[in-house]
């Protein structure tokens, strides 16, 4: 070995005499580096591996497709965050959109981003609709030219439409062209968003879902719309369920007026639309509600009473379990009911676990029955809203200490 290194040295300095004058470092380098390589040849196949060729090419970096990406990903990164400066949440949104994942890796979308913003395409746009970017850019540049062909106050209005293929997007163009002189507004989207008081941008959102009702017979959606408003159906409950708006006005008129005799705090969309034994068991509720509520207004007035609390003190003990707010004031008459007549609970034990009155009256009853036969009546009522495990874990401890107590009284549950 050390012959070796004795004829690698001299053949660097005939190297270094017969080329350009170099550093007398470079030989050395060269030396010390075949040195290494005869003194662990195993580290000199790893390295030649590891970036596919001789040591004499370690500055080349193999090509990386992974690398690629994210070099792509990094300028429309950057290019989002130089026009609008979007916030690190705002970027990670429209990155994460299915359809500009999948397209920013074959070609670059700063050109669209380009177009959409000398359009006047917003911030808040991009980052609600983040598959603009994906958008194929000479169909978007027909697409914006048949928007804009409409009178429109702003592009923004009708960005959902972009989505729309080229061929549908002029069909409802021209339909919604055609009612330029018949509507007020010259325009159905601008005609709804001045109806129900709403932004033409939340309009679109919804109906670029449900095009037809951009298309269906004016004089019909007109009545629809009339007779929602008339019944104080929310505006966006309207937008949301547009499904009824395919009923003809009177049928529409009849299932409103039903609900609305029937009492009910809040009309809605699908009573139009539903079958009839559905709507009729809705209704029903609502009268039974009504009945046991009687000359109070609210289901928290009505506990208050029953319970023997002011209304103030029984919203604070619903508020502990705010699941107690949306049952249904005839199940919590049967679960009252049963506890304070039968089980002769007090008010202040059922006060203390408000749950109970969410509870399935048909479980309470069956375990009730389950832990008297056994001789116990819990001291509290947390044992029977517990998970199926928990009380039968509870019974068998129950059941346990009874045999070797037998004078045992009711535990705490």
């Amino acid at each position: 070995m050390l012959r070796n290194l004795v004829r690698s040295f001299e053949t660097a300095l005939r190297l270094h005499a017969a080329t350009s004058p170099a550093p007398l470092h470079c030989s050395r380098r060269l030396l010390f580096s075949q040195y290494e390589n005869q003194k662990s040849p195993r580290k000199s196949l790893l390295t030649s591996a590891t970036f596919g060729g001789n040591e004499a090419d370690n500055d080349y970096v193999p090509y990386s497709q992974d690398q690629e990406r994210g070099t792509k990903a990094r300028v429309l990164v950057e290019a989002l965050r130089e026009r609008f400066r979007f916030t690190h949440a705002e970027l990670e949104r429209i990155m994460s959109d299915e359809l500009v994942h999948r397209t920013y890796r074959s070609r670059s979308l700063a050109h669209t981003l380009d177009t959409l913003m000398l359009e006047g395409v917003s911030r808040n746009s991009f980052v609600e609709y983040s598959w603009l970017l994906s958008l194929d850019n000479k169909r978007l540049t027909l697409k914006l030219q048949l928007i804009k062909s409409m009178d429109m106050r702003d592009i923004n209005h009708f960005v959902p439409f972009l989505r729309l293929t080229v061929p549908r997007l002029r069909k409802l163009v021209g339909a919604l062209n055609s009612e330029r002189n018949t509507i007020p507004q010259q325009n159905r989207v601008y005609y709804i968003s001045e109806k129900l008081e709403v932004s033409p941008e939340i309009v679109t959102k919804y109906l670029s879902k449900r095009l037809f009702i951009l298309e269906m017979p004016f004089e019909m959606f007109e009545k629809n719309l009339q007779h929602m408003i008339d019944y104080n159906v929310s505006p966006i409950n309207i937008l949301k369920d547009l499904w009824a708006f395919r009923y003809t006005p009177k049928s529409v008129q009849l299932r409103l007026e039903r609900a609305k005799r029937a009492k009910k705090d809040k009309i809605m969309p699908w009573m139009v639309r539903c079958p009839e034994p559905i709507l009729q068991r809705s209704l029903k509720l609502s009268l039974d509600e009504l009945k046991v509520l009687g000359e109070f207004s609210s289901v928290v007035e009505y506990l208050a009473h029953r319970l023997g609390f002011n209304p103030s003190e029984t919203k604070t003990i619903m508020d502990r379990h705010p699941q107690v707010h949306t049952v249904r004031v005839t199940k919590i008459k049967e679960v009252l009911d049963y506890l304070l007549d039968e089980a002769k609970f007090t008010r202040f034990e059922i006060a203390q676990v408000p749950r109970i009155l969410c509870h399935s009256l048909k479980t309470t009853k069956m375990r009730m029955d389950e832990l008297k036969s056994h001789g116990c009546r819990p001291s509290s009522l947390v044992i029977i809203c517990r998970s199926r495990r928990e009380y039968d874990k509870f019974l068998q401890h129950w059941i346990s200490q009874t045999r070797n107590s037998p004078n045992t009284e009711g535990i705490r549950g």
